[in-house]
C-alpha cells in the first residue's frame, strides 16, 4: 500500500510544481484518508445536535444552514490578557449569519473562536467544559491525539476521515516523504482508504509532524 501511496503522491507533487510559484505553496498536495465506520469504536458519540460535522474531534463542530452557521468548540478559554482572571475551559457556542465569519479555523485552531465574540450579528454562548455533556469526549480525544497525533473530521453522513497536507516548496512545513510516511501509519494502525487530491489550504499541515512524532514517542517507549 505504502509504495502504491509513495507513487501516487510523488506524481500529484510534480503535476503541481512549478517554480515560478514557489511562494504560492508549489507541489502540494493532500491525501485524504476516509476511514471504516467501526475505526473508532470507543470513542464518545457526544454531538451538539443534528447535522453537525465534526471539523476536530472532540474539540470542534460546524453546522451550516441557509439562515445560520452555528460554531461549537470544546475547550475554549479567553486569553488572559483579556479574561484578567484565568478561567477553566469552556464550551462555546457561536450563532451568527451563514457568510458571517471565516471558519476554516476550525480544523486548525479551534481556541480562535473566542475572536469572534464581538463579531456584528453573533450571539455567544458559553458554559463551563467541566460538567458539560461534552467533556467525556473531549477527555476521550485529547488523550487520543496525544498518543496518535491526530483528531479526525466526521461528516453530518458519519464517514470519519483525515486530511493530510504537505506543502514541499515551504521549508517549514511538512514535504511530500513526511506525508507518505505518516498516511500510511494510520491506514496501518486504523483501516481507511487514501486518496490523492490537491491542497486547498483546508486542514493542518502540521498534523503529519505531529503523527510522526507520537509515533517515534511510541517507539521509543516499548
Amino acid at each position: 500500500m505504502k509504495r502504491t501511496l509513495e507513487k501516487s503522491v510523488m506524481s500529484a507533487v510534480l503535476a503541481t510544481w512549478n517554480p515560478t510559484r514557489h511562494h504560492e505553496n508549489a507541489g502540494a498536495v493532500a491525501v485524504r484518508i476516509t476511514f471504516p465506520a467501526d475505526a473508532f469504536p470507543q470513542a464518545p458519540a457526544w454531538s451538539p445536535g443534528d447535522r453537525f460535522e465534526v471539523c476536530r474531534a472532540g474539540q470542534a463542530w460546524i453546522r451550516r444552514t441557509p439562515d445560520a452557521t452555528t460554531m461549537v468548540v470544546a475547550g475554549a478559554q479567553l486569553p488572559l490578557r483579556v479574561a484578567g482572571v484565568p478561567g477553566g475551559p469552556e464550551v462555546w457556542t457561536v450563532n451568527g449569519p451563514p457568510s458571517a465569519q471565516q471558519d476554516a479555523f476550525l480544523w486548525e485552531e479551534p481556541a480562535r473562536i473566542t475572536e469572534l465574540r464581538r463579531e456584528p450579528r453573533t450571539r455567544v454562548d458559553r458554559r463551563p467544559l467541566a460538567g458539560h455533556p461534552a467533556a467525556a469526549a473531549a477527555a476521550y480525544w485529547e488523550a487520543f491525539a496525544g498518543r496518535w497525533g491526530f483528531r479526525p473530521e466526521r461528516k453530518p453522513d458519519g464517514r470519519w476521515s483525515l486530511l493530510l497536507p504537505c506543502l514541499p516548496a515551504h521549508p517549514d512545513r511538512p514535504n511530500e516523504r513526511e506525508l507518505v510516511d505518516a498516511a500510511a501509519l494510520v491506514v496501518r494502525e486504523f483501516g481507511g482508504k487514501p486518496s490523492i487530491r490537491p491542497y486547498d489550504e483546508a486542514g493542518d499541515p502540521l498534523t503529519v509532524w505531529r503523527i510522526l512524532e507520537s509515533a517515534a514517542v511510541r517507539l521509543r517507549s516499548q
